[in-house]
């Protein structure tokens, strides 16, 4: 992992070689081991090194072709190695010449802009192509390396992260409200907006090409939903994804050094450590967060399952050994933006763990649950084809030890999508809310956005928009499934995560994010993803041999609440005071007396709180956080 950056006019005005080292100094974390520039009269790139695979150390970059013509700076991992080499002719993949680097700008001498098409991997690159004067930008298929930029014509300036961009002098840090009002509205309509109006994220799976006709970007691939996969058996399901998942795993181990996994106890980064075990040959390290001072949040049973099957080096941080108001505002400041993540300070323990051990590279299993399936668009399939028996099956299954019950849930779809007209079974199924009859409606959230704000970014309207997008309203599984995956908020969370460890100097990689992994996935029947209201079937069966009982089994994960209301009560801050010293930089977005009655709830019974009153709290942290230091750093 790397960092780039770079400036271009159209108009052959002189790129300020001081301004290109701003804008990489602005983001010097991504580069602890080496920095360079490369200036040729209106363009100018920069590259910050991370060295995370064998091969870097020989591929000092900017990159120069060897002509001359090209220059290359990019932040990438290719996994296609060998199949690249063969197809270009080129020297064995084992050569340590055989940069990652290299094969990217020899790939585009060989296809030009079709070169992305040919990568796999995790990359955001540009190349100045000084042959046909322009510059060539390319990001993987699924977004696990940033790019954003500005184009204000005649001027491109693209960076790794937001902070770089902001950089220029030329770049306003004006907010974008349509961004806030989807934050608040608990929305994501869009894979390119962010938090400012001049700032761009080049969607994953794109290409862009600046010249003197401007800026054209388009797709070179887009992820579709593939032909239904027939196998023939359960075991055979569980074979071939047990061989592509391995794939994925033993291409991210490629290290310069030790690797290490996060391992939290739940199915998903347990799947990720024990395959990486069983791939590799060299010590893993696992990583992993305790809670002594909360033992109903903590996952010691299944973590210590887990390493007492293998020789695993383990590391353990303290959960609560972070205070979340303390160090909200010097994470938002490093990521110019309101987090996903409700809790990063977490996160940082970890990375900061992995960088105290030695090393910088991390499999993560974040995207387990999207990719292989929870099944949950499953139910309404079996109601919309009348499979009524195995609806009852299903949701016997899925709601067991919970307080709603299966009937209730039953009742709802059988009054939809039954035999009765569509009116007649609403009306009933509203007579029986009325009554008390549980179908599993969710508690409502605090509706923070002020009106003023609603009114003018047209939320109504972009709510509908969501709604319509969103997997619950998918008519299958599979199209179900296929929404979570290629979901507008998926490369968000993949660039937020990417850029929380890179503060720590560490790569993360994704396994589950690998794209053969997600075709094969979304290629299953949905039989096979679920049985008996349990998902995620084909990880439990695929990796199932390796995997303690205890967790291949789990069908629960912690509940992040009490660790979250600890870290709020025990921080040296006071919450509410924290609040209503931002009012003034949220007041234009949030409303205020909405905010206030949120807080007065939590704060009286903490321990008691409802879960939609935290989550609307730490949405106001993490908004009101942003846009507090854009408000200070403009005095």
């Amino acid at each position: 992992m790397s960092g780039i950056a770079g400036i271009c006019y159209t108009d052959e005005r002189p790129v300020d070689r001081a301004v290109l080292h701003r804008l990489l100094e602005a983001q010097s974390h991504r580069g602890p081991d080496g920095w360079g520039v490369q200036c040729n009269a209106s363009v100018g790139v920069g590259h910050l090194a991370l060295r995370t695979t064998p091969e870097a150390a020989h591929a000092p970059q900017p990159l120069v072709g060897p002509e001359g013509d090209l220059v290359l700076t990019a932040d990438a991992r290719i996994d296609n190695r060998d199949e690249l080499i063969s197809e270009l002719g080129l020297r064995r993949s084992d050569d340590p010449q055989a940069t990652d680097a290299g094969l990217i700008l020899d790939a585009y001498r060989q296809w030009g802009g079709e070169a992305p098409r040919h990568l796999r991997g995790a990359f955001a690159f540009a190349i100045w192509d000084g042959r046909n004067d322009r510059l060539f930008c390319a990001r993987d298929r699924m977004g696990l390396r940033p790019f954003h930029y500005c184009w204000s014509e005649p001027r491109f300036v693209f960076g790794s992260e937001i902070n770089a961009v902001l950089t220029h002098p030329a770049v306003s840090c004006e907010i974008n409200d349509t961004r806030v009002a989807d934050f608040l509205a608990r929305i994501h309509l869009s894979k390119e907006y962010t938090f400012y109006n001049d700032i761009l994220r080049l969607p994953p799976g794109h290409r862009a090409v600046i010249n003197r006709g401007g800026l054209h970007a388009d797709a070179y691939w887009t992820l579709t939903l593939p032909e239904e996969r027939a196998l023939g058996s359960d075991e055979a399901y569980a074979e071939a994804f047990r061989e592509v998942f391995s794939s994925a795993v033993e291409d991210r181990l490629r290290a310069e050094g030790d690797a290490g996994a996060f391992m939290s106890g739940g199915l998903d980064s347990s799947s990720v450590t024990v395959t990486a075990h069983e791939v590799s040959s060299d010590p893993l390290h696992t990583f992993s967060a305790i809670y002594k001072q909360v033992p109903e949040v903590d996952e010691s049973e299944y973590i210590r399952a887990v390493l007492d099957q293998g020789d695993y080096r383990a590391h353990f941080v303290e959960g609560g050994d972070h205070d979340l108001l303390e160090d909200f505002p010097g994470y938002l400041a490093s990521q110019q933006k309101a987090t996903l993540a409700h809790t990063p300070s977490l996160l940082q323990l970890l990375h900061q763990e992995v960088q105290d051990a030695g090393l910088n590279v991390v499999l993560d299993g974040h995207g387990g649950d999207e990719v292989t399936s929870h099944g949950h668009g499953y139910p309404g399939e079996l109601a919309r084809n009348r499979r009524w028996g195995a609806l009852i099956r299903d949701l016997r299954g899925n709601l067991r030890g919970e307080e709603r019950s299966w009937p209730g849930v039953f009742a709802a779809y059988w009054l939809r999508y039954g035999r009765l007209p569509n009116r007649v079974g609403m009306g009933v199924l509203r007579l029986l809310q009325s009554a008390g009859l549980s179908v599993g409606q969710k508690e409502t959230l605090p509706q923070l956005i002020d009106s003023g704000l609603a009114q003018r970014t047209q939320i109504a309207d972009r709510r509908h928009r969501h709604h319509k997008q969103a997997p619950a309203s998918a008519p299958t599984e599979r199209r179900c499934h296929f929404r979570q995956v290629s979901g507008t908020i998926q490369p968000g969370a993949l660039e937020e995560l990417n850029q929380m460890a890179s503060l720590r100097s560490v790569e993360p990689r994704f396994p589950f994010w690998d794209p053969r992994v997600v075709d094969f996935c979304l290629s299953l029947p949905s039989e096979v993803k679920r049985k008996r209201g349990v998902g995620r079937q084909i990880l439990r069966s695929g990796v199932g041999s390796v995997l303690p009982e205890q967790v291949r089994t789990r069908t629960d994960k912690a509940e992040f609440q009490p660790s979250v209301v600890q870290s709020l009560t025990r921080s040296a801050l006071d919450v509410q005071t924290v609040i209503e010293g931002m009012e003034d930089s949220f007041a234009p977005y949030m409303d205020v007396e909405v905010v206030r009655s949120t807080v007065d709830r939590f704060t009286q019974a903490p321990s008691a709180a409802r879960s939609v009153d935290l989550v609307s709290i730490l949405q106001v942290l993490r908004l009101g956080y942003f846009l507090d230091h854009r408000t200070k750093s403009k005095r």
